[in-house]
């Protein structure tokens, strides 16, 4: 108390104003977005820019735990009032103690068990991702060497062209791009981007230089076939899991070109005579651009993922379903999510779905379903004939129907649960047993258990650090799409670089310890 004097009565009145926030959190969002497509693309930053991104970066890490913390200190004190009543004595209440307030029941429970049971069926195996991630991965740095050694061999005219050479990137699309693969649909897609036109004498030279780089790039040996007809250039392993990559060969100038010949303007550049088709050009283009809206808009919501996947399933086991495009099924499943007020789970979002199909709303007097990644307004399901569209309908209603009555597994294409699944609810969290004292009595004290802090032993990184203190990790390359990014860290020791690729950066830096 005698500390207490010491310091001077707060003044009365009202308290000063909050200083005004450093930044805007939606333009630092923004920001960071910003610089996080940068990095995606293969741009190297400044090191006043990359400080920058990571001051962001840490933001908004610092944002996420504090909204964790929020909900797990909401659930504490929840627990603690929970408690206090289960424990006070019956005799003494004076007064009825009302009940809490707890969280109302999500409906589509069962819809919800049944379509992570089929989720979990569809969903490719870790063997498959694996050699996903692995053949994928070796085409983009066997891309990689391609481009550089183009380079390298082309006449230094200017100095720009030097600097940008024939090759511009290679990006991931398809359901590789977006994270949708099945366990029995494999396809990979990429897409190169070449300077200029794009023609078959470049596809048949890019396709030479791969397989010639191949073999520096990795052990696996792999079939490279070049494709003009469909202007791209297709890989396939020889082990099992068998699979298909196809390199797409398009170029920025072809969606140019044909803007300039929409509006009648005049080219200065005639096409060479073996450039590739137009057609197939262009798709190249509208999938990327598919992927990277994909990316922006509906990886963030769970819920829409699954229930896109369990739809791909739908449609290849049904045949009236099979006409859906998968463009389309994602455009929907958006729409779907995003006009909706609140969160919803899987059971829930493959309602609407089935309600949107059902009401009619792919019929041809209908406004259609308007496509996010095309300039002029167009209908992303155009493609259907009229007798689709009444026989997609009709098998929506029927599958709405069936889901309605608590059939919904019929739908799925699987066995009902048994008892023992349709029975079980959510379960209130019960108290721990209190442990007696020495005197025989219950102790008092409600507590809650903390977490233990497990001791692990050294990892191969913690005994590298203690043999070579001081050591600099640097991150030399990152690719992959936005939600399953692979860093690639490299450090020198004695002399001697290593590197090591993984899904973070720390994973990475352990993989270059061992």
């Amino acid at each position: 108390m005698a500390q207490m004097k010491k310091f001077g009565k707060r003044r009365g009145g009202p308290l000063p104003p909050r200083p005004p926030p450093a930044w805007d959190e939606a333009d630092a969002y923004e920001e960071l977005r910003y610089w996080d497509s940068l990095i995606q693309e293969g741009v190297e930053l400044h090191p006043r820019d990359y400080d920058r991104y990571e001051e962001l970066r840490y933001w908004y890490d610092c944002l996420w735990y504090e909204e964790d913390m929020r909900q797990y200190n909401n659930y504490v004190d929840w627990f603690r009032e929970w408690e206090q009543v289960q424990m006070a004595p019956e005799p003494e209440q004076r007064f009825p103690v009302a009940p809490l307030p707890q969280e109302p029941q999500r409906a589509f429970v069962n819809d919800d068990r049944y379509i992570m049971s089929k989720h979990s069926a569809v969903y490719p195996t870790p063997k498959q991702l694996q050699a996903v991630q692995s053949m994928v991965s070796d085409l983009e740095r066997a891309l990689k060497a391609v481009s550089e050694s183009l380079r390298n061999k082309e006449p230094s005219e200017t100095a720009s062209s030097k600097v940008e050479g024939k090759l511009r990137g290679v990006y991931r699309v398809g359901q590789v791009g977006k994270g949708l693969l099945l366990k029995d649909d494999l396809d990979l897609d990429l897409v190169l981007l070449s300077r200029d036109m794009p023609t078959s004498s470049l596809l048949r030279l890019i396709s030479g230089k791969l397989t010639e780089l191949m073999k520096d790039v990795t052990k696996e040996t792999y079939v490279i076939t070049p494709s003009v007809q469909e202007a791209a250039v297709i890989v396939t392993n020889t082990k099992a899991p068998l699979l298909k990559l196809t390199i797409h060969l398009t170029s920025p100038v072809v969606s140019e070109q044909v803007e300039k010949e929409t509006s009648e303007e005049s080219c200065a550049e005639s096409s060479p005579p073996d450039v590739l088709d137009r057609q197939k050009c262009l798709a190249a283009l509208r999938s990327l651009r598919q992927t990277k809206w994909f990316q922006g808009e509906v990886t963030i919501v769970e819920s829409c993922v699954i229930v896109i996947r369990i739809l791909r399933d739908l449609c290849s086991r049904v045949p009236t379903f099979a006409p859906l495009k998968d463009w389309v099924i994602e455009v929907l499943c958006e729409k779907v999510s995003s006009t909706c007020d609140r969160p919803m789970g899987p059971g829930e979002t493959l309602r609407r779905f089935l309600e949107c199909l059902a009401s009619g709303f792919l019929m041809e007097d209908t406004a259609g379903l308007h496509d996010p990644c095309e300039k002029e307004l167009t209908d992303a399901a155009a493609h259907l004939t009229p007798q689709q569209r009444e026989d997609i309908t009709q098998s929506a209603q029927f599958a709405l129907r069936l889901a309605a009555f608590g059939q919904l597994y019929k739908v799925l294409g699987m066995n009902r649960f048994g008892a023992s699944h349709q029975n079980r609810g959510v379960e209130v969290p019960f108290k721990r047993p209190r442990e007696a004292s020495d005197g025989g009595e219950c102790e008092e004290n409600i507590m809650i258990p903390n977490k233990v802090a497990k001791t692990e032993p050294p990892n191969a990184l913690m005994k590298l650090n203690q043999i070579c203190p001081g050591l600099s990790y640097v991150c030399t390359s990152q690719t992959g799409p936005v939600h399953e990014p692979l860093f690639t860290m490299a450090v020198e020791v004695c002399g001697k670089t290593y590197e090591g690729t993984g899904s973070s950066k720390r994973s990475a830096k352990l993989n270059v310890a061992e």
